[in-house]
């Protein structure tokens, strides 16, 4: 064998293992790439992730506070319409000395003050009502002392003669017990619910 032909299987050989070696270099380079794509591909999930959860806990907030800003606002728009109802009541009361029926009701306020005292009463009322007052304690036979000195839309204060036992019974002081009291029927009436 002639030394071309050594130097030729040489360079075969060398040639060989080049493209044996630049192959595996090749696949190698291809897995290092499909590694790195998909390593690239997972953080892009995980981050894709974590902002889409990021999203959907700021909307879930920016909803709940929205719902709960509604829901206040309801309240109040219903708490002002009951206010209201309640302001109107209370101004048609004002009117209640002109009613043909004031006696019968200032008759029975006296009456159920009167009730829950012994002995002589000391009676105040609106000046308005003295007359009337009058009149209606005498026909209940009680001993009473009687002043005019409360400004009220109507009713009556009545205390025992030490006055160390008052009974308040005036449309404003029933009214001021009745709003409570009287806040979730008025509701109810309004909006059909409490």
């Amino acid at each position: 064998m002639a030394i071309e032909d050594i130097l030729e299987a040489l360079d075969e050989q060398c040639r060989q293992e080049c493209r044996e070696i630049f192959d595996r270099a090749q696949e190698e380079a291809k897995r290092i790439i499909e590694k790195a794509q998909e390593e690239a591909e997972n953080l892009r999930k995980q981050r894709l992730e974590r902002v889409r959860a990021e999203a959907e806990s700021e909307a879930t907030s920016i909803l709940y506070s929205a719902r709960l800003k509604a829901k206040n606002e309801v309240i109040r728009a219903r708490d002002e319409v009951a206010s209201k109802a309640m302001t109107l009541a209370e101004e048609r009361l004002k009117d209640l000395r002109s009613r043909p029926d004031y006696p019968d009701v200032l008759r029975a306020y006296l009456e159920e003050a009167v009730s829950q005292l012994e002995g002589k009463v000391v009676v105040h009322v609106d000046p308005r009502d003295k007359e009337l007052a009058q009149k209606i304690l005498k026909r209940m036979g009680v001993k009473f002392e009687l002043r005019t000195d409360i400004e009220t839309a109507g009713g009556v204060m009545v205390s025992n003669e030490e006055e160390d036992v008052k009974v308040l019974n005036t449309v404003e002081e029933r009214l001021r017990r009745a709003r409570e009291r009287l806040r979730i029927p008025v509701y109810r009436l309004l909006f059909g619910e409490e």
